[in-house]
């Protein structure tokens, strides 16, 4: 599952007792988990009848079950179903017990039985309206009028919403599913339609047996579907969208198969289902989900059309590349418990990057990759981070483990960092090595190690296990020491690398360094102890102890060997100016370094155009210009930022050249954003001239160049500007350019027409596929309006959250409530709010988003102290 603003977790109530964590091989006896394994289930017989109209589902199920032990006692997954007519071979059971509070059904039989024996019942239920079990989803359809789509929403543990089941990753077992819904209806599920027969206004259709999978995986999808379709290699490949909608599956369509036939070779085990469906769910949840042959993405993710920009390809492209990556790593072979999330995320993000590189050389892709680093390299120095592997007990846990800063986006830099490490053919080897001895069945992380040791030959757990098992990463300090003959040597320590800057605890990893002098080729050194030495070229060479910023770990320099990089920055590897610009402002933001190292080396970029540099560069700069606000020195310091990056936007200008690659176009637009934000005024007027031809001819200006031009616009609004912007968005042909103009409404900085912003979030006129865009334009108004934004957040929850379900909202509170809004009130009121409206399970959610709100907020003086002693000292100098 892919969703970096993920939401929502399951349950909360339950309470699990899963096994002890013994970081062995996996095993179905000791995998955690609620449910006893005395009972498993062999094979379910699904027969579904819904009613979109008045949210409630019927059905009737029958279960093949294997009796492990001699038992009267069967018990599974369940939640707001009632069953009845609850019969074992045919015949009664003397009791049957649901509870929704413990999400659990207890059969009890009439007397104990072991072997084979089929457990049928019939059971209803209800469809939600939250992205959740099955959901009813409605949207407008193109042409206009209402509609509604069923689709399904499993993981980590809403299976059990939808039929009962043993809902547990180690249960793996056959799905066979019947549906009945109207015939003027598509449906979609994990494998190809079996048989559909018409009955009056109704159709009833089976779908063919699944391989052996674990219940999260099940999908099933119906409602006015039109597909576009392609066979290649034995598979049938389809994109479903909404119809009227299918001709902007095409780009997908075609993804799909390259990336399919790229993955078969990696993994040297071909996708194993006859088909594989890609499906747009108008609105629901904001990310796609791996279910085996049927992924389901966000509309607006999946489908390119004449409004999707180079990033909106990107994001299709990549999320495709994640989810397909899951068909083996995830599907084919599953964690046996949520423990292991990061086994699947991880590495599904992992392949997808590199699939994403190899497939589109010039996007740069591991460049802009390093921005998901960085982003959980903050999180993870935090003092409240976790580790990748979480211990989880309950369901809460369970959701709360898909954390894409650090599930996610740590776990892909770990692989990435070890790949490089033992060497791509070798990581090869080994991943299809677990592949095959874990195909159709569940695995731990120590079966990856283990087959990756293998492989290599190296102590892989030993190195590897540590980088998951516990929270943070290292800071590496390099102290170099010169001979009389030029030589360099360094010497080499470690320790855990913390937010405040302040003293770290013994943690200590094996950390796989890339050591690169000049423009040489890097070595690998493995830095296995607190503190080692190791020679490195010559003194007046640059020094990067993280070639390529491939290794997950931040670098320190001596002031002599940091004065040499600073000199020789301009002509540096791209990947090595991207390592020591990420560590430097880092080491600024911890109070371990000085802001002035950094400016130095944005200054020392000179004629150099790497999009990536600049962009963390233009980061840096922003965030200091919004500290600055208010203060004496804020105007000085705008003008400094505009004078360092407007001879870049200059050379950009304002439109493409053809043989231009994307980042730099993302580079343009980010230069011209802030330009405009900090008062350009040159860069403001043409954005207006621009705009007044654009509402004359809107197809005169590109879908790149428009999200540049109307967030500009959008800022600077006067009140006839702002009308104009809601026209179009009102007036729009399709989900994607709406919501671009809505959202560059939101970035306005007149109080008065922000609060008309307020109104439209709240308003019906924003559609129902878009349910998430009225807390998406409240949380853009914090940039500009923070208390506006924050009365509006906490005064309409319920319906800004709407389409998150409500066991999910704790989470929001918790840990992205406060880094949204930091600085819109103080931040013991801040936490007191988020502490009255969150579980105690929450708690270490909590913690981890104060912390974050408190750097935010110290980090904001002690910049604009820095700031401000910086421009003091160069304008004295310059006298």
């Amino acid at each position: 599952m892919l969703n970096r603003s993920r939401f929502y977790v399951a349950a909360l109530c339950c309470s699990l007792a899963p096994a002890a964590w013994s970081g062995a091989p996996f095993s179905f006896e000791s995998a955690p988990g609620r449910l006893p394994k005395n009972v498993v289930p062999v094979s379910y017989d699904v027969v579904l009848v819904p009613d979109a109209g008045a949210l409630k589902l019927t059905g009737t199920e029958s279960v093949q079950l294997q009796f492990r032990q001699s038992t009267a006692t069967v018990q599974f997954n369940s939640l707001n179903e009632t069953l009845s007519q609850v019969l074992l071979d045919g015949k009664p059971v003397e009791r049957v017990t649901s509870s929704d509070e413990q999400q659990l059904t207890t059969v009890t039989l009439t007397k104990p039985v072991t072997g084979p024996h089929t457990l049928s019942f019939k059971y209803s239920g209800k469809i939600e309206t939250q992205p959740q079990g099955l959901f009813a989803q409605n949207y407008t359809k193109p042409g206009g009028g209402q509609a509604v789509l069923l689709s399904t929403q499993f993981e980590a543990t809403d299976a059990r919403r939808m039929f009962p089941c043993w809902d547990e990753p180690a249960f793996r077992a056959y799905f066979h599913l019947t549906v009945t819904v109207p015939k003027s209806w598509a449906t979609v599920g994990n494998m190809p339609i079996e048989r559909r027969t018409v009955h009056g206004e109704s159709a009833t259709v089976s779908f063919q047996r699944s391989p052996k999978m674990s219940s999260y995986l099940v999908e099933f999808t119906a409602g006015d579907l039109r597909e576009v379709s392609a066979a290649r290699g034995g598979t049938q490949f389809g994109v479903w969208a909404a119809a009227g909608h299918e001709q902007d599956g095409a780009v997908a369509l075609a993804s799909a198969q390259d990336i399919l036939g790229d993955y078969n070779d990696y993994f040297d085990y071909p996708y194993p289902l006859p088909k594989l469906d890609s499906i747009a769910v108008p609105g629901g949840f904001s990310g796609a989900m791996e279910n085996w042959g049927a992924i389901t993405y966000n509309d607006r993710i999946l489908l390119v059309g004449a409004s999707s920009t180079m990033q909106n390809r990107q994001t299709a492209f990549s999320i495709q590349a994640h989810e397909m990556a899951h068909q083996w790593f995830g599907d084919l072979v599953t964690m046996g418990w949520w423990d292991d999330t990061w086994l699947n995320e991880s590495f599904a993000s992992w392949l997808a990057a590199k699939e994403t590189a190899a497939r589109n050389p010039k996007w740069r892709w591991w460049e802009q990759e390093d921005e998901s680093r960085e982003s959980a390299m903050a999180a993870d120095a935090r003092a409240t981070s976790h580790a990748i592997e979480q211990h989880v007990t309950n369901e809460l846990e369970a959701m709360n483990s898909f954390d894409s800063d650090i599930t996610y986006s740590k776990g892909e830099a770990l692989l990435r960092m070890l790949e490089a490490y033992i060497g791509e053919d070798v990581f090869r080897q080994g991943i299809r090595s677990y592949i095959k001895n874990g195909a159709y069945s569940n695995a731990a992380a120590a079966d990856l190690w283990n087959a990756l040791g293998l492989a290599s030959g190296k102590n892989i757990p030993a190195v590897a296990a540590p980088w998951i098992e516990k929270p943070g990463f290292p800071l590496v300090s390099v102290v170099a020491a010169c001979d009389s003959s030029g030589n360099r040597s360094v010497t080499l320590s470690q320790k855990r690398f913390l937010l405040n800057g302040g003293s770290a605890n013994a943690a200590e990893w094996q950390v796989p360094l890339r050591i690169r002098t000049g423009t040489a080729a890097p070595r690998n050194v493995l830095l296995d102890t607190r503190e080692q030495k190791s020679a490195a070229g010559r003194c007046d060479e640059a020094l990067s102890v993280n070639a390529d910023a491939v290794g997950y770990y931040r670098v320190q320099y001596d002031a002599a060997t940091l004065a040499v990089n600073t000199r020789t920055f301009q002509g540096a590897v791209d990947g090595d100016r991207i390592a020591l610009l990420d560590d430097q402002w880092a080491l600024v933001g911890s109070g371990q370094a000085s802001l002035q190292n950094f400016l130095a080396l944005a200054s020392s970029m000179g004629a150099d155009r790497d999009a990536r540099a600049w962009q963390q560069i233009v980061h840096a700069l922003a965030i200091i210009e919004y500290a600055e606000r208010g203060s004496s020195g804020h105007q000085a310091f705008a003008a400094y930022a505009r004078a360092l990056i407007k001879p870049v936007a200059d050379e950009l200008g304002w439109d493409a050249a053809p043989p231009e690659t994307p980042d730099v176009g993302d580079l343009r637009g980010t230069l011209l954003r802030d330009l405009s934000r900090w008062d350009d005024q040159a860069t403001i007027a043409e954005a207006r001239r621009r705009f007044a031809a654009f509402v004359q001819n809107p197809d005169g200006v590109s879908a790149d160049a428009q999200a540049t031009l109307l967030a500009i616009v959008g800022q600077n609004a006067d009140a006839a500007t702002f009308a104009q912007l809601h026209t179009l968005a009102k007036g729009a042909k399709d989900d994607t350019f709406m919501q671009r103009c809505y959202v560059a409404l939101a970035r306005v900085r007149d109080p008065e027409l922000a609060r008309q912003v307020v109104q439209i979030a709240l308003s019906d006129e924003i559609p129902p596929q878009a349910n998430t865009l009225g807390l998406q334009l409240i949380l853009t108004l914090a940039r500009e309006h923070p208390r506006l934004s924050w009365d509006s957040y906490i005064g309409h929850q319920d319906q800004l959250m709407k389409s998150v379900p409500s066991e999910g909202r704790p989470l929001v509170i918790a840990e992205q409530t406060p880094a949204a809004y930091w600085d819109a009130l103080p931040l013991d009121q801040l936490e007191a709010w988020a502490r009255a409206n969150i579980p105690k399970g929450a708690s270490d959610n909590l913690a981890r988003g104060m912390e974050t709100a408190h750097h935010m907020a110290a980090q904001k003086l002690a910049l604009v102290k820095d700031a401000d002693a910086y421009l003091a000292s160069a304008a004295h100098a310059a006298r």
